[in-house]
């Protein structure tokens, strides 16, 4: 649209860098991960990996975990480690003498095929690295202060942590709160800003305790969990210069953007411990890596966008290859290629150690099913995310799988028994789920579909009886208000001994990107998430004026500018079609229909409305996302001096 004077701010250098890339934005997937070196500690007799810092003699640590890795500007990273412990270190995990909460190092190391090396640590004497974030140190108050996170805007250098009031049995913690402390002469001193915190509920439950950042578009992105490794993943987001002003965080609420940090909800689901999120510009697809305690594996997951949808769950290393295995702190200047670098801990030595996968494109596309062909399933029963209601299991590599060496199963002689997963959908979004069934001869009575949570409402549903061969099988629905769905193969067994295999299973969204395209779900004549004003806007509901259904937008006034607006994760570098059905008043003259960058910025593509509509038309636009993440769509009107109007519905925007 014409008139705007806003500015929109650079993108930052490493998000750029996706700009002259042509590379494909599809799923991707790690596979021969491989130990590459020590980063931390002391090497044992008959280790035989590089271990270029010598942690143990060179600054008194010997035993610690995690190493969060964050760009920190100057050609350095910073990386940031958990409890640490000295001269006196048990040895056998987080125990002993000369403990500190947390320790900070440097490094400038662009060559990380032989190892990940420091140049220095930040130290309180020489050879002793500094305790940052101090703790009190008392159980059932505050026993530690442990760092999730980090990011660096400006000079100003950050680290997200988290208070633990207590220890838990293996993967549970509680925290008071969550925190952001900050540093403004190169990570030397630390301040714990008294504000900038996430206070914990009375039921230890706040999801909003341990976080990943990532910058984007002149924005911090924060991926956050419960405290913790069995917790959901959310996420949040602050302009860059607000990182310290609570208020000011907007929290994803599924369809958008809201301040009420109780309507935010998944991104994706857990059990997720230790979150590490980077942008990877060769393949343009974010990557986001966690513990599974359930699984006792590090995965990932890869999504176009930043909102997602993330993909399942896909192995990077495996607890029986790594005993005590967690966390993958992603190594930021490893994103430009296929060999992605991170940092992984093992309970038992108690140090990191940093990591080699490769990341290749994945044959399976956008499905957002975690294994969805029961690959890597380490053993029976049913392991996360598969679950069981009834009886089952998996067949492992007995020859009755539809591919590959496994499948799942149920098998019984009355009852219902089903195979089931849950995971995060947008609500109100088309959704397609596709798997491979076959039963045993006497079934008649099989379900495959997918409902709402704890066996609520059925979204959709294909019924099924024998199938003497493998068959694929199609459900489509529409996920309601729903933000989380289980999908389910099952069968009733009425009939003695009754069995189904289920294999391939395969759930996509629909292609449309417009969230509430038709406005049906709007619940009130207010414009709400995902969609906002500009000027005086609405929503008519249930008042004759829609092109289908009972709802549709308008935007009017005497004066100004005044549209309807919704903003839209998109893929850096692709193109897409906007179309939507506009009708306007007779003396409306100057309306506009398009794309344009958030925040005011350059217009991408638009349709200029010159003439009235007096029915609706449709209209459509093209347009390259450039190097951006997310734009703004819109449809509005300068209403120049006299009531002027506006309505729209049935939006559309695809990826071309």
């Amino acid at each position: 649209m014409k008139r705007s004077t806003f500015a929109y701010g650079t993108l930052t250098a490493v998000f750029a860098a996706a700009a002259v890339f042509s590379g494909t934005a599809s799923a991707i997937t790690p596979s021969g991960t491989v130990k590459v070196a020590r980063v931390t500690g002391a090497t044992p007799a008959g280790e035989t990996l590089p271990n270029p810092n010598q942690t143990a003699s060179q600054y008194q640590v010997e035993g610690t975990d995690l190493g969060i890795l964050w760009d920190k500007g100057g050609g350095e990273i910073f990386a940031l480690f958990g409890d640490t412990f000295g001269p006196g270190w048990c040895g056998n995990g987080g125990c002993g003498g000369g403990w500190r909460s947390n320790v900070l190092a440097k490094s400038s190391d662009t060559n990380l095929a032989d190892g990940l090396s420091f140049s220095t640590m930040i130290q309180d004497t020489p050879g002793h690295a500094k305790e940052l974030l101090s703790s009190k140190k008392i159980n059932n108050d505050e026993i530690t202060v442990i760092p999730t996170a980090g990011v660096t805007v400006g000079t100003r250098h950050y680290i997200h942590y988290m208070s633990v009031n207590h220890w838990g049995n293996p993967g549970e913690w509680f925290t008071n709160y969550a925190g952001i402390a900050y540093s403004d002469d190169n990570g030397q001193t630390w301040i714990k800003h008294p504000t900038a915190r996430w206070a914990n509920n009375g039921t230890w439950s706040d999801p909003f305790q341990m976080a990943a950042f990532v910058k984007d578009g002149g924005f911090v992105y924060m991926y956050s969990t419960p405290n913790g490794r069995f917790g959901n993943v959310y996420l949040s987001r602050v302009a860059e210069t607000g990182l310290l002003n609570i208020g000011d965080y907007r929290y994803w609420d599924g369809n958008g953007w809201t301040a009420s940090k109780s309507a935010a909800a998944p991104v994706a689901i857990g059990v997720a411990g230790e979150l590490s999120v980077a942008y990877n510009a060769h393949f343009n697809r974010y990557v986001m890596t966690y513990l599974n305690e359930h699984r006792q594996a590090v995965v990932m997951r890869d999504s176009a966008t930043l909102t997602g949808p993330w993909s399942g769950e896909k192995l990077l290393a495996k607890g029986s290859d790594y005993p005590g295995l967690y966390n993958a702190f992603i190594h930021p200047w490893s994103m430009n290629g296929t060999d992605m670098y991170f940092v992984m801990s093992q309970w038992t030595p108690y140090n990191t150690f940093l990591m080699k996968t490769t990341l290749s494109a994945d044959a399976s596309g956008g499905n957002l099913l975690s294994e969805p062909g029961f690959e890597t399933q380490e053993a029976t029963p049913v392991m996360a995310p598969w679950y069981v209601e009834g009886n089952g299991g998996i067949d492992r590599s007995n020859g009755g799988a539809r591919s590959g060496q496994n499948n799942g199963f149920v098998r019984y002689n009355s009852g219902w028994n089903a195979l089931k997963q849950r995971v995060v959908v947008q609500p109100n979004t088309d959704y397609t789920l596709k798997g491979w069934v076959r039963t045993s001869a006497n079934n008649t009575d099989g379900y495959f579909g997918a409902r709402s949570p704890g066996n609520g409402p059925v979204l959709g549903e294909t019924r099924f009886q024998a199938l003497g061969a493998y068959t694929e099988l199609t459900a489509t629905f529409n996920s309601g208000a729903n933000t989380i769905v289980e999908v389910y193969g099952g069968i009733w067994a009425n009939n003695g001994d009754t069995w189904m295999q289920l294999d391939d299973v395969n759930l996509t969204r629909s292609a449309n990107l417009v969230a509430q395209a038709g406005f049906e779900q709007q619940p009130s004549g207010s414009l709400t998430s995902p969609w906002y004003a500009n000027g005086n806007a609405g929503v008519d509901r249930n008042l004759g004026f829609a092109h289908t259904g009972a709802n549709n937008a308008w935007a009017r006034n005497t004066t100004g500018w005044n549209a309807v607006k919704q903003e839209i994760a998109v893929e850096p570098n692709a193109s897409y079609t906007l179309s939507a059905w506009i009708r306007t008043s007779p003396n409306q003259n100057d309306g506009y229909f398009g794309a344009r960058a958030i925040g005011g910025g350059p217009v991408l593509g638009e349709v200029h409305l010159t003439q009235p509509l007096g029915s609706y038309t449709l209209q459509t636009v093209t347009f390259n996302a450039g190097n951006r993440h997310s734009v703004e769509i819109y449809a509005g009107t300068w209403a120049n001096n006299a009531d002027t109007w506006i309505q729209a519905d049935d939006f559309s925007m695809t990826k071309n």
